[in-house]
């Protein structure tokens, strides 16, 4: 997982370098890559306190450490069609305080 600088709104919605990020809600782009190589970019923002559902947060999202980094806000979800990136699966992660949330497909 790697932090870049990243005008894209609403939050959540996939970036990349021609499609930065950049609205008040969200300014990071957070990678995310799985074990089988699989990567998802999406914009976020950085959180204070690890939380399911996290006020810190658009959307109500969690706030979690993936892969032991920085806390970001990950979108939550209860079916892949709520995930707003391509390749995603929506899923409980170990760090993710027993939400279900948007993360990379393996």
């Amino acid at each position: 997982m790697g932090l870049a600088a990243c005008a894209n709104d609403p939050p959540y919605q996939p970036c990349d370098r021609e499609n930065p990020c950049g609205g008040s809600d969200t300014r990071l782009c957070l990678s995310s890559t799985s074990a089988t190589g699989n990567t998802v970019r999406f914009c976020t923002t950085r959180c204070t306190t690890p939380a399911a559902s996290s006020t810190e947060c658009p959307n109500a999202a969690a706030c979690i450490r993936l892969n032991g980094g920085d806390a970001v806000c990950v979108p939550r979800c209860t079916a892949v069609a709520q995930c707003p990136f391509p390749g995603a699966q929506c899923t409980a992660l170990p760090e993710s305080l027993g939400a279900t949330v948007c993360n990379v497909r393996p």
